[in-house]
């Protein structure tokens, strides 16, 4: 804005370069015009204007930076004592998730709950996972799973199961921005805090989706933060939370209304533009019931389409043929797997104890090299188990 007026009351910009630079000319000129464009439409009506937005955004950054308390950051204290209570009691494990969309929020709530009873357990988890505390863990992870078929070799992948590992036997609080929302299993963690609650409603479900999962015990708790003196932020969660009933029952939106969507960008890119463009609560209200209402026909037809579609062709045939397919599939893995047991019953019967048709515990070790003794699964099907597969060393 600043540099706007000065455009606007200097010479022209154009003439003044010529004779210090004319080899770039070509680069600069339309860069120039516009320039030139904006200074040529400017009134006094316009420079007041601009004068008077940058007092404003002056007079903002000012009260930001003298703002030293912050009642969302004590808000989530309060959260999480009560949350952790409510937890004891149903006896779910004190662990807690809170999603945020930045590292610098990220590196803030690390700051509140530095003085926290948590503060000796709290793990960051984002896109770099660099933080000193992160490589230590990664470091005492690595030296615990060296030469174990835990270590795949790519460090990004052993670093998020090092962080997962800890949160789940030390850790209480992880704070993750939304690299931690995908492939990652928390369903040892019972309590989802949206610290910063995205527009898109898919982002949502994902973040719920990284505890209740197959394994949870308990009712999967989901904390949102919101700021009540803002209309258009209460508009979105109604939305979130009515149309798409990502906060009711036993787990969230459907997968019939979520795929109903055809973009969660699109859908978040809608909800920037009501931001962006209205300025009164009424405004914001007719702008999302408008919203609201398309949402509401789209859902029902999609909905309507998939049952159409389900009922016109899925017939007995198809069902008798998806069956037989199922079957045989099924056949064939289980003649796979019968063969190599069969094979590592032979090998290892003096050295482990085979427990059912598809694990084993091995209890001591016929071959040179540090092959872990413990429990084996073909397929793994708890997290203890080692996983038993072909290229096992074994």
């Amino acid at each position: 804005l600043r540099e706007r007026l000065r455009l606007a009351d200097g010479p022209n910009p154009l003439e003044s370069a010529l004779e210090e630079d004319f080899e770039t000319l070509d680069e600069m000129a339309e860069e120039w015009n516009e320039e030139e464009a904006a200074a040529a439409v400017l009134t006094d009506a316009d420079r007041k204007a601009i004068q008077q937005e940058i007092d404003d955004l002056e007079g903002f950054r000012k009260l930001a930076v003298s703002i030293t308390h912050n009642a969302k950051g004590q808000a989530l204290l309060t959260a999480l004592r009560t949350a952790f209570g409510k937890a004891t009691d149903l006896g779910a494990a004190q662990k807690a998730i809170i999603f945020t969309e930045s590292r610098r929020t990220q590196e803030y709530l690390l700051r509140v709950l530095a003085d926290s009873p948590w503060k000796d357990h709290i793990v960051l988890f984002n896109g770099s996972n660099n933080d000193e505390k992160s490589k230590q863990i990664y470091q005492a992870w690595y030296q615990r799973h060296q030469n174990t078929d835990r270590v795949t070799g790519s460090r990004s992948a052993d670093m998020r199961s090092a962080l997962v590992d800890y949160f789940k036997e030390q850790g209480q609080i992880m704070i993750a921005t939304e690299a931690g929302s995908e492939g990652i299993n928390l369903q040892f963690c019972s309590l989802v805090v949206n610290y910063d609650l995205p527009w898109n409603p898919q982002r949502i479900e994902q973040r719920i989706g990284r505890c209740h999962r197959y394994g949870q015990k308990h009712d999967v708790v989901v904390v949102n933060f919101l700021n009540q003196n803002n209309e258009a932020d209460q508009h979105v969660f109604r939305l979130l939370s009515e149309k798409f009933q990502l906060f009711e029952g036993v787990f969230g939106a459907s997968d019939e209304v979520l795929g109903a969507i055809e973009s969660g960008v699109d859908f978040e890119k809608r909800i920037a533009d009501i931001y962006q463009r209205c300025r009164t609560p009424q405004e914001i209200k007719v702008s999302f019931d408008q919203l609201q209402s398309e949402l509401g026909s789209q859902i029902d037809e999609a909905m309507t389409k998939a049952r159409q579609l389900l009922f016109e062709h899925f017939d007995d045939e198809v069902r008798e043929k998806l069956r037989v397919s199922d079957e045989n599939s099924r056949l064939y893995l289980n003649r796979y797997e019968r063969i190599l047991m069969q094979l590592t019953r032979y090998e290892l019967r003096d050295h482990a104890d085979f427990l059912t048709d598809s694990s084993f515990k091995l209890q001591t070790c016929p071959f040179e090299g540090e092959i872990p003794l413990g429990l084996y699964e073909l397929p793994r099907r708890t997290g203890e188990a080692h996983l038993y597969r072909l290229p096992h060393p074994l």
